[in-house]
């Protein structure tokens, strides 16, 4: 007698399959930690997100190595907000309701953290963004920074120009649809004339723009003792050379944007600006990285890389101490966070989630490299 096959329908197969599919990826997710990562990974300042997405990458796999976090490896999705507000609100989303992360490091820039925070917030879902603009944390509770703000990079170069330069007259120039840029500028310029200096001509740009002769005359014209510039390192190129071409001798400043790979060191020899650390810093901690990072990627990093890896170490330390990959649990741990030896100094949180503690370093390009000259303490 022959038996007669068991027929089994496509349909049914197919059901099979895919219960098995999914309870082998359930399985393998359930051994893994998902946390973001929101950086311009393309565009105009994708140098920032490139450093940015390796100094991430480098604190997880770092972890991992360690045993990763409660008995589980951290797995880290990037995505690229290109430098967009909107991209990278939309990038925050879908890391939160597609990947279901428990964390996100970034954004960079700041105007894409302040798109991205209140997003967050409303997820509660902690995030530990690396823009400086004073006004992404405060009034959040899931909103964290891993670097000074802009208020303080503002004062700490204005009481530079002004103390350690003796400069007593400043001009400015900045885009005008940056608000990293424009906190910035405003700060100097008010902490600037408390000291007894005078600004003597404020300048904007719009943004994208490639001529900035028109304001650079104006500027000349003030004759300034220093001339600010706090844009990002693309716009500082343009305008350093031009500033040249139309004859502006004035000390050339400024701020941390300008720390890049990219900056054009020749065009800005001799300026001043504002970074988050030095290559120099001799700190145990600072010395790791920088080792680490230059080993695994054949290139020093920038401040965009210690600030991300900073933002990475703060957010897995969290959940590590949480002992959990619930929100508020990740939060509260975030928010107790205490002198937690990171990249750029000691990490403690004020109430609105900003580190307390971390200097600011003074670097002066000097000769087609950029020196050390001082720190300054918040």
């Amino acid at each position: 007698m022959h038996r007669i096959p068991r027929v089994v329908s496509i349909p049914v197969l197919i059901a099979f399959l895919a219960s098995a599919f999914f309870t082998s990826c359930g399985g393998q997710e359930a051994q893994e930690i998902k946390i973001g990562s929101v950086a311009p990974l393309t565009g105009p300042i994708s140098t920032y997100g490139q450093s940015h997405k390796n100094a991430v990458d480098l604190a997880v796999e770092q972890v991992n190595e360690q045993g990763g976090l409660l008995g589980r490896t951290v797995v880290v999705i990037h995505e690229d907000s290109q430098g967009d507000p909107l991209i990278g609100a939309n990038a925050t989303q879908k890391l939160i309701e597609q990947d279901h992360v428990v964390a996100i490091v970034g954004p960079i820039p700041s105007k894409v953290g302040m798109a991205a925070a209140p997003i967050a917030e409303e997820a509660e879902i902690p995030i530990v963004v690396t823009g400086t603009n004073p006004d992404i944390t405060p009034g959040k509770d899931f909103v964290f920074r891993s670097c000074w703000t802009d208020d303080f990079q503002g004062l700490v170069m204005a009481k530079f120009a002004y103390e350690e330069l003796g400069a007593t007259s400043a001009a400015i120039l900045y885009d005008l649809g940056n608000d990293y840029a424009k906190s910035v500028s405003e700060i100097f310029a008010e902490t600037f004339e408390e000291l007894g200096g005078m600004i003597t001509t404020i300048e904007t740009h719009p943004t994208d723009a490639i001529d900035f002769r028109a304001q650079l005359t104006n500027i000349k014209a003030t004759s300034p003792d220093v001339f600010f510039f706090p844009d990002f390192y693309n716009d500082a190129n343009l305008i350093g050379r031009q500033a040249r071409e139309v004859g502006l001798e004035a000390q050339f400043l400024g701020a941390d944007g300008w720390d890049s790979p990219d900056l054009d060191l020749a065009t800005l020899d001799g300026a001043y600006y504002t970074s988050h650390f030095s290559k120099e810093d001799p700190r145990a901690e600072t010395r790791a990285f920088v080792e680490a990072y230059t080993e695994k990627y054949g290139a020093e990093p920038d401040l965009l890389a210690i600030m991300g890896y900073d933002a990475a170490l703060t957010a897995l330390d969290a959940i590590r101490r949480a002992e959990s990959t619930d929100g508020e649990a990740i939060r509260a741990a975030m928010a107790a966070t205490s002198n937690l030896a990171a990249a750029q100094g000691d990490i403690s949180f004020n109430e609105n989630g900003d580190p307390t503690t971390l200097p600011a370093a003074i670097l002066q390009i000097e000769n087609g490299t950029t020196v050390y000259v001082m720190s300054f303490q918040p």
